[in-house]
């Protein structure tokens, strides 16, 4: 059986290692996920690994210890980047609108963040992690009824915060109003915008603004045009960066069938209950206290070998391996995602259409058009937040740990891999994209969505029609009208999806300023978002972690009727997580299924008290 374990572990880990050789994308990560807090057997181990194993035991005996830790990210930048991707540079984000002279073509476009068109600011982020915790443990050995027998819990109390640390600077706040036609059938006066990007990543959006508006001949309505806000994936999070519970509860039960004085070896099964926070869509970067509300069961193996002793038995040197393998099983999750192909798509801007169009939109051909502009924007976040089912195949915690025993002194110093396989993610049955399969939404791009008549027809002279203009090739960096056009002509909407003229009311001619004689654009069969559109990417995890603690073991105490012997230490680990959002070029999904996958985990260092009591 231990043999079978072994080629498990080896095959789970090397699983883990794989990297993408050739790169065909980086991917952003919609979702950054961490090791629980309360998964770490160097800290359960260290400065107990004697007191856990007692071969000339024949009775019961117990340990307990308590370890006040903090921990702290670092290495943002990795973090940063599996979050952003190419969309960072040295300064970190830049955000630029369509007309800002030279522009950056990595800089995310500001038209997405209703801010005017010569907007311009840099955002820098600085990604970091901190958990302060107090882990409980207590061991129990079972040799009363079985020699090696043993059964220990574990529950450490977790304080974490999860902080973006987001700073936007170098702002030009930008003078323009939106010309009529881009985002209303009039101005968009540049005082009923967004002052800068981090009011939009915080969640805020322009008040809606009202229209009277031609409908038939003879008649009017009065409508309101409706920035929503962003709802889920925000930047900013203000109110909840930080969450205190109990991650998990660890429980295992296992048998040493190999104890001697010089050595043990043995197997367990343990099980992790999932008493953290669940982690809801609304932030980007929101604090996880657990291991994300998942079960586990697995397996855990042991072994430790004295390799010195010395023959008055004060000096000694242990070899300490051991393993834990489990699986996470199925749980419910909300998760917002980005568009096949589209890192950071999350946060473009999508249009509401409705059909049947209405004002006799069609083409020269009287080919009408199979949707129109319906008065509404949003983030294409609000759309992309799904409700999924998402398991975990394998997660590895591996220790090899060298112990220096001096009298009543002890010195561990160890190595620790942790590893997590790929997940999968399956999307919840009549619950996906409820709004996308309902509804009908576009991504907007640099697109005009209104255009003007220019004679007298059927429809008043110079009256707003509204469009079907879509840009499904559009990115967060820009539209597909304005690069490598005038303002003049990237306003005909040049290259939106299915371009063809658009006429109004019988063939009459719609242009892209009122009063001029420049025919506009529009789609006669616009790209609709669907659920199939969804790039449902996944997360996996790999650290490399050192560690190191020093204790010391007092003389045996008698109280309460119980004799023990005091046990105090300190401790320090350094972990350094491996990171990969470099995507295969065949790496992708040509379904609605698992996408992609991206390694990420945070590096952290932390520094630990421990101490207890060892019961005789």
């Amino acid at each position: 059986m231990s043999k079978k374990l072994f080629a498990f572990s080896i095959a789970a880990l090397s699983s883990l290692s794989l990297a993408a050789t050739v790169c065909g994308q980086k991917i952003v990560t919609p979702k950054f996920v961490a090791r629980s807090q309360g998964l770490n057997q160097a800290r359960r181990i260290v400065g107990f690994s004697d007191h856990f194993y007692r071969p000339n035991e024949d009775n019961f005996y117990d340990n307990l210890y308590i370890a006040p830790e903090y921990t702290q990210s670092f290495r943002s930048d990795d973090i940063a980047q599996c979050l952003f991707g190419d969309a960072l540079c040295d300064c970190g984000l830049k955000i630029q609108g369509s007309r800002v002279e030279d522009r950056d073509s990595r800089a995310l476009l500001a038209d997405y963040f209703y801010l005017p068109t010569d907007f311009s600011s840099e955002v820098t982020v600085n990604p970091h992690i901190r958990n302060f915790l107090v882990d409980i443990c207590y061991h129990l050995g079972l040799d009363n009824w079985l020699k090696g027998l043993y059964f220990y819990i574990q529950a450490p109390i977790t304080w974490t915060k999860w902080d973006l640390d987001v700073c936007e600077h170098n702002i030009t706040p930008g003078e323009n109003a939106h010309d009529a036609g881009y985002f209303t059938p009039e101005a968009l006066d540049r005082n009923l915008l967004l002052g800068n990007f981090s009011s939009y990543a915080a969640g805020k959006s322009p008040e809606n603004v009202t229209f009277t508006q031609y409908v038939t001949s003879g008649t009017s309505e009065t409508y309101s045009i409706k920035f929503n806000p962003l709802n889920c994936a925000k930047l900013i999070n203000c109110d909840e960066q930080t969450k205190t519970t109990v991650p998990e509860v660890r429980a295992a039960l296992g048998w040493n069938a190999l104890l001697g004085k010089h050595y043990h070896a043995g197997l367990n099964v343990q099980v992790s209950i999932p008493t953290g926070n669940e982690v809801k869509p609304a932030f980007l970067f929101a604090p996880q206290n657990g291991n994300d509300k998942h079960w586990e069961l697995g397996m855990g193996a042991n072994a430790q070998l004295k390799l010195y002793l010395s023959e008055d038995e004060t000096r000694s040197l242990d070899c300490y391996l051991g393993a834990d393998i489990t699986h996470l099983f199925k749980t419910h999750q909300s998760r917002t995602f980005d568009l096949q192909g589209k890192p950071l798509s999350r946060y473009m801007l999508a249009e509401k259409l409705t059909s049947p169009t209405n004002k006799g939109l069609d083409n020269i051909f009287d080919v009408a058009p199979t949707a129109q502009f319906d008065h509404e924007y949003t983030p294409v976040a609000n759309l992309t937040t799904i409700d999924v089912d998402v398991s975990i195949s394998v997660q590895v915690d591996f220790v090899a740990m060298l112990n220096y025993t001096y009298n009543k002194w002890s010195w561990d110093v160890g190595y620790n891999l942790w590893g997590r396989s790929c997940e999968t993610i399956r999307p919840k049955e009549c619950c996906c994209a409820t709004e996308l399969d309902n509804n009908k939404w576009a991504l907007k791009g640099d697109a005009q969505v209104y255009g003007f008549t220019r004679t007298m027809g059927n429809i008043n002279q110079n009256d707003a029609v509204e469009l079907s203009a879509s840009q499904s090739e559009a990115t967060i960096n820009s539209g597909t009208n304005f690069p490598g056009n005038t303002v003049t002509a990237g306003r005909l909407n040049p290259n939106i999806d299915h371009a063809n003229a658009a006429f109004a009311g019988g063939n009459q001619i719609l242009d892209a300023v009122a009063g001029t004689n420049g025919q506009i654009n529009t789609s006669i069969d616009p790209v609709l978002i669907k659920t199939f559109d969804i790039n449902l990417v996944r997360t996996k995890g790999l650290s490399h972690k050192l560690f190191t603690h020093l204790s010391y073991t007092g003389s045996d105490q008698k109280k309460w009727g119980e004799t023990f012997a005091p046990v105090i230490g300190v401790g320090f680990e350094v972990e350094f997580a491996n990171h990969d959002n470099c995507v295969e070029a065949d790496d992708t999904c040509p379904t609605h299924c698992n996408g992609p996958c991206v390694r990420c985990a945070p590096s952290q260092w932390g520094v630990w008290i421990k101490g207890g009591l060892a019961f005789k």
